[in-house]
């Protein structure tokens, strides 16, 4: 993964330099553009072969090319552009302003041949990103009900990931970690594609991937599909995020920028740390937390298979590295990015690489209750005094090619890498009932997650078969975690300010695992568009194939004390386990890796569909068809250090038709009401058939698989009226009801040590509930407000698990809402523009009402995250008229939310994150 980063850095810079010298000496100083995109208004299709000519100017003609898109280069101007297509009525758009080096979009629909239709001309466009523009107009001609939120968006606003920025999306909501939560429905119920391309999850104990891991200036969409068509992938319910990378920009370009960041609960105070690599600043580990190499691999560690010589040796070939060290000003947060390419002929490249380096303090509060009898609740272990602090490291990078070998030929060359990388040192103190003692608990903990995805495609039209389209794409991914050397140590602590050495199985542990998922997926796609009568069709059939392997291993070792009472147990961590300590008569290692601790697990889902879209006159327009998916299943857990041991295998092998339906009635040009159906299924990811298990806080919960689940199959349904005023203004009411049969779903199963959290099938859930979006001009109120605009959003969501009876004696409650579902959601964003004084601002105000995250057992109720309401702010001063060098100020979580768990009515968990305050500038060459 390493030496891809350096690749990439290599590649860019070389671009960089190579860009500016190979774009045209006059055309961006001299010429304009006029660029665009053709659809056909029944199917929101891009039009192939359609001939673009600006009037009374017959040297300025483009054909566009199998996206549909065009660009002609023109004298600065006044000029209408007029389109044809030999199955389409012809369309013309006036009054094209173009200005010396400026682009302008000359995006339109056009109707097919028989019918009426009007067009308007799009505003000015960024060279690089896609607009609010551009993607509401695709909404209103995509085939599916969708939501998004364009580059353009993205960049204007506080997020730094994609996670931060779908919150802003309708009916999103994000969990801790960056989980994406849609219509109330947990991350197992969204699926995260890439560039058309399903993704591998860097987590062992989540089945998508989190979207924190997605730097925003990486991001030219995103798009969340909420409705299912038969050319989807059919594992999803909530919805399907779709992320596109930056793309190839229609003149050469290269931008930098670079901000600084304070937070008011961790910048500039103390906070902890502890000894790293050369390289941890980058978020590399240089080999300085790698198992020594003097451990068997293939071995496990302990007495009678090793003599106490070789326990010592192996003990003392660790480093010693047990105690935080404290930093007496915590740094401020820090961002850098650059991004550039360009159209060279035939040839387009873009490049994007960005890198982030933002420390944190985490001060918690955290307790575990237990049943008390009665059916009341009381406090088991209380951790008042839970901090640690967190450094993350953020880097990506795109390279991204596309070639026209000829206009009815392109190929695209994709390549997107992104990784992460968490360093903590955490302290807590409290009281653990399940010891009945009063403890202190210190661990050093460091996490590179990292995902790597590559492929190419093609795209060819065949004039002799119809104008048919070929399209076939093969992508490659891969993710991988590694977290080497977790050391923790526990001790007592006791009134007289003593804290002697504990020795409980937890304490003076060192745990290391790895985890890498690779996907290989094949896609090949045939459509075919019809016309006649005033109908047009377009028949699709497909096949896509999805192979996901992972390798997950891990390792545990812990230091034995053997004669306590010749030990000084109140001794600093690292002279308590030095080298004088590590003896065959003091402390001695012992490997205690599980037969759990290692599985492998794969994947194959083989998925072909047929389909059409079909266009009945100019109101009436019907996507149907159906997919079949063949899925196997196979988790094989096997004790890797006991030869000849016989692996668990759990296997699930499936196949399902799922059909589905859209119909899109068009009241007017700008107003459409739609109706859905489709059937869609969440299978059990491999963590949830592992028996692994992993304990995270002392006195916690622990995580264990079930080998026995199936998979859930939804039944979708919903309705959606959207008004499209104009630009990106609109007004869209919704409606969506879900049925689910065996939904997979968190409970707990008590044991003789700590909690368990384990899955298990539930008898049946439902989920309903409404949506309403509204984005507008405040003009319509007052022309002295046309300065003002108003997008706000609004989800409420209801639903209902049923629990089989064969949990009724665990549970304590038989029906409930869905784990991690809101039921009321709103996102406020007003935005000021004032282009006199370059200055653009926007408000942010994000609202999720309470949530269950745990689900209650042994008589004890769920454990709730209560609601929360965050606001955020930007401003924007370009420094330029021409906009290319801009200084922002942003301002987040203004309110310092208080972060509150609640079980029982007792504060189950609390923390505050701090308002973080950051200053950048950002400047385009070009």
């Amino acid at each position: 993964m390493g030496n891809r980063i350096y690749l990439f850095l290599c590649i860019f810079v070389c671009i960089a330099l190579l860009a500016p010298g190979s774009m045209p000496a006059q055309d961006a100083t001299v010429s304009g553009t006029i660029t665009g995109t053709i659809f056909d208004a029944a199917n929101g299709e891009p039009i192939r072969q359609a001939t673009v000519q600006v009037e009374g100017h017959a040297e300025f003609q483009a054909v566009t090319g199998l996206d549909g898109s065009y660009q002609l280069k023109v004298p600065p101007g006044t000029y209408a552009v007029r389109i044809s297509s030999p199955n389409h009525l012809a369309a013309a758009l006036d009054g094209i302003v173009v200005e010396a080096g400026g682009i302008v979009d000359g995006s339109t629909v056009m109707a097919v041949a028989g019918e009426v239709t009007t067009v308007d001309v799009v505003e000015r466009i960024d060279a690089v990103a896609a607009t609010a523009d551009t993607m509401i107009a695709e909404r209103r001609l995509a085939p599916v009900v969708s939501d998004g939120i364009s580059g353009e968006e993205i960049r204007s606003s506080t997020a730094d990931d994609a996670a931060g920025a779908l919150e802003k999306v309708t009916g999103v909501s994000v969990v801790e970690g960056g989980y994406v939560y849609v219509r109330g429905l947990g991350e197992r119920y969204s699926t995260t594609m890439l560039n058309n391309a399903m993704l591998p999850t860097t987590e062992p104990d989540r089945r998508v991937v989190p979207l924190d891991l997605f730097p925003a200036n990486l991001i030219d969409s995103l798009k969340v599909l909420k409705t299912y068509t038969p050319d989807l992938p059919g594992e999803f319910s909530g919805g399907l995020v779709q992320m596109q990378t930056v793309e190839f920009p229609t003149a050469p370009t290269f931008t930098g920028g670079m901000s600084f960041g304070f937070n008011d609960r961790t910048t500039f105070g103390r906070g902890d740390t502890y000894r790293g690599g050369s390289r941890d600043f980058f978020g590399f580990d240089d080999g300085t937390r790698d198992i020594p190499s003097i451990i068997p691999a293939d071995d496990r560690i302990f007495p009678g298979r090793y003599t106490p010589e070789e326990l010592q040796e192996f003990g003392r070939a660790f480093p010693v590295n047990w105690e935080p060290e404290p930093v007496d000003s915590m740094r401020p947060s820090m961002s850098y990015n650059m991004s550039g390419g360009g159209t060279f002929g035939k040839l387009g490249i873009v490049g994007a690489i960005t890198f982030t380096n933002k420390p944190q303090r985490y001060s918690e509060l955290q307790r575990f209750l237990v049943n008390t009898g009665g059916g009341q609740a009381g406090i088991l272990t209380d951790y008042p005094d839970f901090i640690a602090d967190q450094e993350s490291v953020r880097m990506g990078g795109v390279f991204n090619i596309a070639y026209s070998l000829t206009p009815a030929n392109k190929f695209i060359f994709r390549n997107t890498l992104t990784r992460e990388t968490d360093k903590e040192a955490r302290t807590f103190r409290g009281l653990n009932g399940r010891i009945d003692s009063m403890i202190q608990n210190e661990r050093m903990r460091w996490i590179e997650r990292g995902l790597y995805s590559t492929g190419v495609e093609g795209q060819h039209s065949v004039q002799q078969l119809g104008n048919s389209l070929f399209k076939w794409q093969f992508t490659y991914s891969t993710s991988n975690r590694d977290e080497p050397d977790l050391r923790e140590i526990v001790r007592s602590f006791n009134e007289n300010g003593s804290t002697p050495f504990l020795a409980l199985p937890q304490s003076a542990t060192r745990f290391s695992n790895t985890l890498e998922d690779r996907i290989y997926e094949p896609l090949v796609e045939w459509s075919k568009p019809l016309y006649g009568g005033g109908v047009s069709a377009i028949i699709k059939f497909g096949f896509r194939g999805t192979f996901r392997e992972r390798e997950f291993a891990a390792r545990r070792f812990r230091y034995i004390p053997l004669r306590l009472s010749e030990i000084d147990l109140d001794a600093p961590n690292n002279e308590l386990l030095g080298p004088d300590n590590i003896t065959p008569t003091l402390f001695q290692i012992r490997e205690n890796t599980r037969g759990t601790d290692q599985y492998t697990a794969d994947m194959d889902v083989y998925a072909g569909f047929g389909m059409i879209d079909l266009a009945l006159g100019s109101r009436w327009r019907i996507i149907t068809g159906v997919r079949v998916e063949d899925a196997d299943i196979r988790v094989e857990t096997i004790d890797p250090l006991i030869p000849g041991a016989v692996p668990q295998i759990a296997q699930l092998k499936n196949r399902d038709p799922l059909p589905g339906v859209n119909v899109i009635y068009s009241i007017t040009p700008q107003q459409n009401l739609r109706f859905a159906y489709g059937r869609t299924l969440s299978r059990p990811d491999f963590r949830e058939l592992s028996p692994f298990d992993f304990v995270n806080v002392l006195g916690g919960f622990s995580f264990a698989g079930n080998p026995n689940l199936v998979r859930a199959k939804i039944d979708n349904f919903d309705a959606r009226w959207e008004w499209f005023f104009g630009g990106n203004q609109l007004f869209a009411l919704s409606y969506f009801y879900k049925d689910f049969t065996d939904p997979i779903e968190v409970t707990i199963q008590p044991t003789t040590g700590d909690l368990r959290q384990t899955y298990i099938n539930a008898k049946g859930a439902q989920n309903q509930g409404v949506e309403v979006e509204f984005r507008r001009r405040l003009d319509f109120l007052h022309p002295k407000l046309a300065q003002f605009s108003l997008q706000t959003n609004f989800t409420m969501v209801d639903s209902n698990v049923e629990i089989g009876e064969d949990q009724r004696l665990l549970l304590t409650s038989l029906e409930r809402r869905l784990t991690g579902q809101s039921r009321y959601i709103y996102n406020i964003i007003a935005e000021w523009a004032r282009p006199q004084w370059r200055s653009n601002a926007r408000f942010y105000a994000n609202y999720v009402s309470r949530r269950i995250t745990d689900v209650g057992a042994v008589g004890l109720p769920d454990i709730y995250q209560e609601s929360n309401t965050f606001l955020d702010f930007v401003y924007q001063f370009n420094l330029k008229e021409n906009g290319k060098w801009s200084i922002r100020f942003t301002a987040e979580n203004m309110l310092d939310n208080h972060y509150q768990w609640t079980q029982a009515d007792i504060l189950q968990r609390s923390y505050r994150l701090g308002r973080t305050y950051s200053v950048g500038t950002s400047f385009s060459f070009f």
